[in-house]
């Protein structure tokens, strides 16, 4: 006689629906791309900009818990005026080439005068070129930032980020003449 087997599907747990959602946010940053949008000086987060940092927090999160292979950073202030007091740490992911920097107590900016950039140093590249991680600004009043990270090209072995202050929109090489914080493996 023939043997009746049930199949049984696993409930889904609120751990898998976070990833699922996690992953969909991630999925609106990428399509999304990085932002340069900062509120002026006084105002207050728009809805979006607190959706996007909600987002990144998110993203920021699934990587640690999804991913075993994820680096995760502290950042370290240098003797920079924007520095003082500034921490957080960064996120990276290797396999999904994307990360996540939270930072607090950075200097806000004014994106019509200077702004920040982040730089990936890859263990195979020449150290004078890091990777262009994206530019960033700092709303006045924040306490703490997600800034997710968009890497120009693809990044093998991250031994070291920077930021670094630049003019408006960045610079394709940074003479590291400012730079605000590092974190080191």
């Amino acid at each position: 006689r023939p043997t009746v087997t049930t199949i049984v599907r696993p409930r889904r747990s609120l751990a898998t629906w976070g990833g699922w959602l996690a992953a969909a946010a991630m999925l609106a940053l990428w399509l999304r791309g990085p932002s340069n949008a900062t509120p002026t000086a006084g105002s207050f987060p728009t809805r979006s900009q607190s959706l996007a940092a909600a987002a990144a927090s998110l993203v920021r999160d699934s990587l640690i818990t999804l991913d075993p292979a994820v680096t995760r950073i502290a950042w370290a202030p240098t003797t920079d005026s924007t520095a003082v007091g500034a921490g957080g740490d960064v996120v990276w992911s290797t396999r999904a080439q994307r990360g996540v920097m939270r930072l607090s107590g950075l200097k806000s900016n004014d994106a019509r005068r200077w702004q920040y950039q982040l730089w990936i140093f890859d263990k195979a590249r020449d150290q004078r070129y890091p990777v262009d991680g994206g530019v960033f600004d700092v709303p006045a009043g924040a306490t703490e930032v997600f800034v997710p990270i968009y890497a120009r090209v693809p990044v093998g072995d991250a031994v070291m980020f920077a930021i670094t202050v630049e003019a408006p929109g960045g610079v394709v090489v940074s003479t590291r003449k400012r730079v605000a914080l590092l974190a080191a493996l």
